[in-house]
């Protein structure tokens, strides 16, 4: 055992020595590069200002991204409801004016007829070409009265080949979200199924 120890004790001496070395070493390469113990310098400052930038604002821009689209998302779902609404109120308006035997019917009306509509009367109003404002009045979107949205709606009605029973319903809704323009046109061919 007493081998064993006299090489750990070598071993430890020699251990010493190198570490001696080292540090006299390091110690004479710290001496002639001047360190200020106070605080940060000024590149180190910048670099630690630069890498908080890239971590912030990269997320923050995605996240304004993701935010303009889902609104974008919500209005055109407005959009697509508001067009179907239109081929939904002609196709209510066609119907009522057979059952009603009315002599002034939407296949008796000049072709192209440009309107606007009123779903909750379920009116057609004959307007002139070019889009028309869309309103809300509580929980309703009407081409009339409530406060003015987004949206603008023109319902168009034409003449298909050169018979008086088909008509093309268009209904074209037109929207700006964050300075993007959105437009959704919905198209139904209706038949005059009663004479």
């Amino acid at each position: 055992m007493k081998g064993h120890l006299i090489i750990n004790t070598a071993s430890q001496t020699c251990d010493r020595q190198i570490f001696a070395t080292r540090k006299s070493a390091v110690n004479g390469q710290l001496s002639m590069v001047k360190r200020s113990p106070k605080g940060f310098t000024l590149v180190e400052t910048l670099i630690a200002i630069a890498i908080l930038l890239i971590a912030v604002v990269g997320p923050i821009s995605l996240i304004g991204n993701a935010l303009h689209k889902l609104y974008y998302a919500k209005d055109q779902m407005i959009a697509i409801n508001l067009a179907q609404e239109g081929i939904e109120v002609v196709r209510q308006r066609r119907d009522s004016d057979m059952l009603e035997v009315s002599a002034s019917d939407i296949f008796s009306l000049p072709s192209p007829s440009y309107y606007t509509v009123d779903a909750s009367s379920a009116s057609l109003n004959i307007s002139t070409a070019g889009q028309k404002p869309v309103y809300i009045n509580g929980d309703f979107y009407a081409q009339s009265g409530g406060t003015a949205t987004q949206f603008t709606r023109l319902i168009t009605i034409t003449s298909v080949g050169s018979g008086t029973t088909e008509r093309k319903v268009t209904s074209t809704v037109e929207w700006k979200t964050g300075g993007q323009t959105g437009t959704i046109t919905v198209s139904e061919y209706l038949f005059k199924w009663a004479i």
